[in-house]
């Protein structure tokens, strides 16, 4: 690992762990920003009651509880959590040039058995958006909030919507969309979103806002079979995407747009590992950071890109963390210090936390990060 990361030219600085509670199920997430003037870090995650020693985990649990937490002192130490939204799935936390931080996601819907039966009976031949088992849900959609006051205060969402094909599951809810991955403010001002349909295929979607996140419009398919999108922009001012492959899982994908996503390049195979995220370094490479999920070691890797952001230009994989117990972790999200750090956040579990006789899926989820640096 060490010399990966030494031939690569960035050094692993440190460990941090940004929330842990073992009440708590804390994940799928997180995500993170910093303040550009101060170097305040603000982590966004989600927490629910844990039932892991019940055999449970927190997927789509219905009382969802999304954090604010936030470190003065580059990551070693976290305030306690802030609530600021119930029931949602994968937080993505931005802040805008302007200080506006925008959160967006989506949840399912919790419904009695009557009304899960009678949407499920109407549904279209092919379409998702259902969660069966302990709790029935519909998908309610995926929304756009915006604070203008740091996180204390939240907005109305803004719903996505437009995208062809994609409708309602019920007439009180938005058009059934997913999300997780970032919002993408482009060197022109305008913001954009990837969200994707779910069902027997899955299709990346993407949502430009020319307000500030106030309105959304549906501007193109990025591609099929594909969800779990990270969008970021070249120096050179192409959109490229990191997408996680639906049918071949373990894949993670790119393709690009030169034209602020109104087109886009046919998807090619970058590595393995899903989703992802990625972040500019101080010599404008990319740090492109992902979860892994294989028996080779459960936790979270790294390539570094040149500065187009290529498939082809990927360097050797880095081994960020790879002691984790079970394969339920990862989805990293990553920003850069006002000094050129790089802090990768993730939820996590760990080997040490399996006792002797104990099963492993009931080692606790965790928020953890890593912080980096080019040498």
């Amino acid at each position: 690992m060490m010399t990966a990361l030494a031939e690569s030219g960035v050094r692993l600085s440190s460990h941090v762990t940004v929330y842990r509670d073992p009440q708590y199920y804390c994940g799928p997430g997180p995500a993170a920003i910093c303040d550009p003037d101060t170097g305040r870090l603000t982590v966004a995650f989600r927490r629910v009651p844990s039932w892991l020693d019940e055999g449970l985990s927190g997927h789509w649990h219905p009382s969802t509880e999304s954090c604010l937490v936030h470190s003065d002192d580059g990551g070693a130490t976290w305030t306690s959590p802030q609530i600021f939204l119930a029931g949602a799935q994968c937080p993505n936390l931005r802040r805008l040039e302007d200080g506006t931080l925008l959160h967006h996601t989506h949840r399912f819907e919790l419904v009695n058995e009557s009304i899960f039966a009678a949407t499920v009976a109407r549904r279209p031949a092919g379409v998702g958006g259902f969660r069966e088992g302990n709790w029935p849900g519909v998908q309610r959609g995926a929304g756009v909030w915006r604070s203008q006051d740091d996180g204390i205060t939240w907005g109305d969402p803004a719903w996505l919507k437009g995208a062809p094909g994609v409708d309602p599951l019920h007439s009180k809810l938005a058009p059934a969309l997913a999300v997780r991955g970032n919002l993408l403010e482009t060197a022109s001002g305008t913001l954009l979103v990837s969200a994707y349909c779910f069902g027997q295929a899955h299709t990346s979607h993407l949502f430009a806002s020319v307000d500030g996140g106030r309105n959304w419009s549906w501007r193109a398919v990025i591609a099929d079979d594909t969800n779990e999108t990270y969008l970021y922009q070249t120096d050179a001012g192409d959109i490229v995407a990191f997408l996680r492959r639906h049918s071949v899982a373990d894949v993670l994908a790119t393709c690009r747009s030169t034209d602020e996503g109104l087109n886009w390049s046919v998807t090619e195979p970058v590595c393995r590992g899903f989703p992802a995220c990625a972040a500019r370094l101080p010599s404008g490479r990319v740090l492109l950071a992902y979860g892994f999920r294989f028996d080779e070691g459960y936790g979270v890797r790294a390539r570094v890109l040149g500065v187009d952001g290529t498939a082809a230009s990927a360097g050797n994989e880095l081994v960020l963390r790879d002691d984790g117990a079970v394969s339920d972790l990862g989805y990293p999200d990553a920003v850069t210090f006002p000094d050129g750090r790089v802090l990768v956040v993730f939820y996590h579990n760990s080997r040490e936390d399996v006792a002797a006789r104990r099963d492993p899926a009931q080692a606790p989820r965790f928020i953890s990060g890593c912080i980096l640096s080019e040498s």
